[in-house]
């Protein structure tokens, strides 16, 4: 069980080509939070409601904390402010690009989906077998800035 960074994290799941967006302009965190900075007008077919609320607040600040795993599935909340507006009620607004990823990365449909209440589903068990069949994922956590899945030993 080691940690690794936010970029490594999601390259080894195949969500990323090695390295993070441009818009994502700072990533780090404490304990069990995991705070992502990104500079969204930098961000391409932004939804209409999105686009106009960046032009205000421009700058967001998201702080992930997985609030459970179970069976591979890690349920991670959510809290994001853009120039101290509540921004993570706009995540419902991300369903369809994120299952537009998905299918691009031809990854597992429904591997990573926007749930209510501002929280993602990141089937983690699912996202890696796809990638590395075989492996097992018994945890998966924030800690301080970096991402850490805790696989069983290989059989």
């Amino acid at each position: 069980m080691a940690t690794t960074s936010f970029s490594d994290a999601l390259t080894r799941l195949g969500l990323l080509s090695g390295r993070l967006p441009r818009f994502i302009t700072d990533v780090g965190g404490s304990g069990d939070v995991l705070e992502v900075v990104a500079d969204a007008r930098s961000v391409t077919n932004l939804p209409a409601p999105v686009r106009l609320a960046t032009r205000l607040a421009p700058k967001t600040t998201a702080r992930l904390r997985v609030e459970q795993f179970v069976d591979g599935v890690a349920t991670v909340s959510v809290d994001a402010s853009a120039g101290g507006l509540p921004a993570h009620k706009l995540l419902g607004l991300a369903a369809g690009r994120v299952d537009g990823m998905l299918a691009a990365r031809r990854l597992p449909a429904g591997s990573v989906r926007v749930l209510p209440d501002a929280r993602i589903a990141l089937d983690v068990q699912r996202l890696l077998d796809a990638r590395e069949p075989g492996a097992r994922v018994q945890g998966f956590a924030f800690r301080d800035g970096g991402v850490v899945i805790d696989e069983a030993p290989a059989a």
